[in-house]
């Protein structure tokens, strides 16, 4: 029984996550190729703000400290009621998986000559297109 609701509760979340939009603050160039990757709510469980906090810090000191480019980006649910610190990486798509997967992460996002991914990294769904990323990119002013 506890398998059916382990198996319930990861298929709600892959769902979740097919709907996710990213609020940015900067214009971004769909053209190339990069990834969405969070360090918070590891293995999809909502950790404490604090925590949530550190996790990302220590995300953004690793990525600092392998030189890989990045900017801040803002995963959430649609109506904006669920939001999740997120980076923005320019890398190959074994690296963020790599990196996801050091950060006990889920999933990732993978955009590619301007389509958004869905790629699984702990989960065993099968990675799902989902359209065209900047129909999911929110621009907010500073």
């Amino acid at each position: 029984m506890e398998h059916l609701l382990l198996l319930g509760l990861v298929m709600s979340l892959w769902e979740s996550y097919k709907t996710s939009v990213f609020i940015c603050h900067q214009v971004l160039n769909c053209n190339i190729d990069f990834a969405i990757i969070s360090a918070q709510n590891p293995a999809g469980v909502t950790g404490h703000p604090y925590l949530n906090l550190r996790r990302d810090k220590e995300f953004q000191a690793y990525l600092n400290q392998q030189k890989l480019p990045y900017r801040s980006v803002i995963g959430c649910a649609p109506d904006h009621s669920f939001q999740e610190k997120s980076w923005i990486v320019l890398c190959e798509k074994n690296t963020a998986i790599t990196l996801a997967r050091q950060f006990e992460q889920n999933a990732i996002y993978w955009v590619e000559q301007g389509e958004l991914f869905l790629v699984p990294v702990l989960l065993t769904q099968h990675e799902e297109s989902l359209g065209n990323f900047s129909e999911r990119l929110v621009l907010m002013p500073d």
